[in-house]
């Protein structure tokens, strides 16, 4: 895998590299793929440029990396059961593939309750049989909530780590309590990167023999349950897309058990591909929501991929 570099403007960060997800330091991680897709490798600081706000950014190069703190949110609903027979595989990818040697990792379910599967931890074999252990449970899907439990998790977890989130489930919430706009605000807030696994529960149950379909509390087979929940769903809001552009991820989807390794496999690559661009606001900036923008000038054909923005709050 490549090694993610990490870029930074604030001159006290040369002193002391570790990662910090304060309020002052401003961290982007940025993805940058040729025309072929494929990421582009060896560029420094000098081949960036970033706007905030529309003003320039100097960047310093330094050579830390800092592991990575991931937490998957796995939908258990009902409508998940054809999904759940898919993703119960994967679990043990998630240590070499996104957490990394360094990196530690938890595990949320969501349906119409949202409950910590397995605390942060580096035992990626508990990690494994959290994900290997899911069921579907009650219906529902509340996807913001689990977003909101995550943040609290981070808030309070790992130190010095970046921020991953994983939801693997609809791309549309059911029955949350929060809201769209306050949890994508608050995840920008708190440096968190968000990746979506996606499935359409429609179509997944056509995709698994029906023997592995696991069977709901009652004992009802769950892919009509599904079909009809996904047609009233359809004109609902489209919330997992938001989260994932607003914190700088990005929307995989998937329908067969291949498709699924592949995604979680790309995840993977591009976290360790990525490059982490990390700068101390000017004194005097106003306070609230300033836009970013980040450039690859020696490659204009390169296609860049970053938060659209951050939050500043008052010293």
């Amino acid at each position: 895998m490549r090694a993610a570099v990490w870029l930074c403007a604030a001159a006290t960060l040369a002193q002391d590299p570790a990662f910090r997800t304060t309020t002052n330091l401003v961290v982007a991680p940025v993805t940058v793929t040729g025309r072929d897709g494929k990421p582009v490798d060896g560029l420094t600081a000098a081949d960036f440029e970033l706007f905030d706000n529309g003003k320039k950014q100097p960047f310093d190069a330094d050579g830390f990396i800092p592991p990575i703190a991931l937490i998957a949110a796995i939908q258990t609903g009902a409508s998940a059961a054809a999904a759940s027979t898919k993703i119960r595989r994967v679990g043990a990818m998630f240590g070499p593939l996104v957490a990394g040697d360094r990196g530690q990792a938890a595990v949320i379910t969501y349906d119409a309750e949202v409950r910590v599967a397995q605390p942060f931890t580096r035992d990626m074999a508990r990690v494994a049989n959290a994900v290997g252990d899911i069921a579907p449970r009650s219906p529902g899907g509340k996807m913001l909530d689990a977003v909101e439990l995550a943040i609290r998790m981070f808030r309070e977890g790992p130190k010095d780590h970046r921020r991953v989130l994983l939801l693997m489930g609809e791309s549309k919430d059911r029955g949350s309590a929060a809201k769209l706009a306050d949890t994508a605000t608050e995840a920008q807030k708190e440096n968190v990167l968000i990746y979506s696994i996606a499935y359409s529960p429609f179509l997944t149950p056509f995709a698994v023999k029906q023997q592995e379909i696991p069977k709901s509390p009652g004992g009802a087979n769950m892919n009509l349950i599904a079909i009809f929940e996904e047609i009233g769903r359809l004109g609902k809001e489209n919330a997992a897309d938001l989260l994932v552009h607003h914190s700088g991820g990005r929307r995989l989807g998937f329908l067969k058990q291949k498709a699924l390794e592949k995604a979680v496999t790309a995840i993977g690559e591009e976290l360790h591909a990525q490059y982490l661009l990390g700068f101390t606001p000017p004194p005097g900036s106003r306070e609230g929501h300033h836009s970013l923008v980040v450039r690859v000038k020696s490659r204009p054909d390169a296609v860049v991929r970053a938060r659209p923005g951050y939050w500043l709050a008052a010293p």
